[in-house]
């Protein structure tokens, strides 16, 4: 009877409240603590602009596919978007993904779209006939540009040669490709492709850069050594004289 009023007593209450308000401010404490440690070890919070629909290379951002979200500047890459008034509008590079912040090499400047805005700078786009003897072709596939030419017209040279090294493929239709190419590529290309038979083969290099050393010119034939064709005779006429 006597510990059960102790029990009841206002002091022991209080001493119980004092108890547990002190074990919740500790461990409140420690949370609040172990959040600023946090947020000091991966940084503030940054307004982006994010995915939240996928974008495929070549189309153009709509309002619906970006939104903001709150990311640790640790975890952000660089060339983020702090507003998606600056990402909507603009057409997209690379394929993104549900999810994924949008960054400045996605996204195309500001007035190219279709193939233009898919091309690297200072290179040409060139269609290009696919066959049997191309591999399944990808957008943003690596591929070497060969070309086959008549034994006679190519002289001493060897037929086959490439005509441009390590060109992007940019876009892949039924019959053809589209590749792009430094400008004097894009010549040796659409002759070889006038002349001779054209392949791609896919590398494994990275693609080639205007800014990067020219590829050692390939000895395309003279088109004035080129056989052409003659008409049939025609059939002679008349008697012959005897």
């Amino acid at each position: 009877m006597r510990l059960r009023r102790l029990s009841r007593s206002p002091l022991f209450f209080w001493v119980a409240v004092a108890l547990l308000s002190l074990l919740t401010a500790t461990v409140v404490g420690r949370f609040v603590s172990g959040a600023r440690a946090e947020a000091s070890r991966y940084g503030s919070l940054q307004t982006v602009a994010v995915a939240v629909n996928p974008v495929e290379a070549g189309a153009v951002v709509e309002p619906d596919d970006v939104a903001l979200r709150s990311i640790p500047a640790a975890f952000l890459p660089e060339g983020w978007f702090g507003a998606t008034e600056e990402v909507v509008g603009r057409t997209a590079l690379a394929s993104v993904v549900r999810g994924q912040t949008v960054v400045r090499t996605d996204l195309a400047p500001w007035g190219l779209k279709g193939l233009a805005a898919l091309l690297p700078p200072g290179t040409r786009a060139v269609s290009v006939p696919t066959g049997a003897a191309s591999p399944p072709l990808h957008r943003g596939d690596v591929v070497d540009v060969l070309a086959t030419f008549d034994p006679q017209a190519a002289g001493d040279g060897d037929p086959a040669f490439a005509v441009a090294l390590r060109a992007s493929v940019v876009d892949v239709g039924e019959d053809s490709a589209t590749v792009a190419v430094t400008p004097a590529e894009a010549t040796r290309v659409v002759y070889a492709v006038s002349h001779g038979a054209v392949s791609l083969a896919i590398t494994a290099d990275p693609a080639q850069s205007p800014l990067d050393p020219a590829v050692p010119e390939a000895p395309v034939p003279d088109s004035r050594r080129l056989p052409v064709p003659q008409p049939p005779p025609s059939p002679r006429t008349g008697v012959p004289s005897g």
